[in-house]
């Protein structure tokens, strides 16, 4: 089986997808070696825990919570750490773990991270009320991608 130039592409994308710097194919008598150089294909520390983005500049209707002109809490992102797809819910015909409005507790689930076809449950590293979720289901996602709006719970107040 010879692979061909659409198949080649596809596995470069993947590659570069999922930040594999060196993929080895072998069928029989025939191989393949791509190597990608290029700055994307840097290591990433393998983490499992979400990271905080920079925090979201408020709206002009978010900086009234009601009670006179005191601003309301500032709200975070949580990104993803690695490369992968996200995924909302434990299987695909459940709920996802974790919608609008939701308070979450730390440790908690919030996704499911596939990384090569291993399965990675992400839980919460804190109490939070989910704004908005910022990530499609089924997503390819890298390292940084904003995957919700969260609003930490210490800081919400009432919220």
């Amino acid at each position: 089986m010879m692979l061909t130039l659409e198949q080649i592409e596809a596995l470069m994308a993947r590659m570069r997808a999922l930040g594999i710097a060196e993929l080895e194919y072998r069928h029989g008598d025939q191989q393949i070696r791509l190597v990608r150089d290029d700055d994307a294909a840097a290591p990433h520390p393998p983490t499992l825990a979400p990271t905080l983005a920079p925090p979201l500049a408020p709206s002009p209707a978010a900086t009234r919570n009601g009670m006179g002109d005191k601003p309301a809490a500032t709200p975070e992102v949580i990104a993803a750490t690695m490369y992968g797809q996200f995924y909302a819910a434990p299987a695909p015909d459940a709920a996802p773990f974790v919608g609008v409005g939701d308070r979450v507790a730390a440790g908690q689930p919030l996704y499911v991270l596939d990384v090569m076809k291993t399965l990675t449950r992400i839980e919460a590293e804190f109490a939070c009320i989910i704004r908005e979720t910022l990530c499609a289901n089924g997503q390819a996602v890298e390292p940084g991608t904003p995957l919700f709006a969260v609003t930490r719970l210490d800081e919400a107040r009432n919220g």
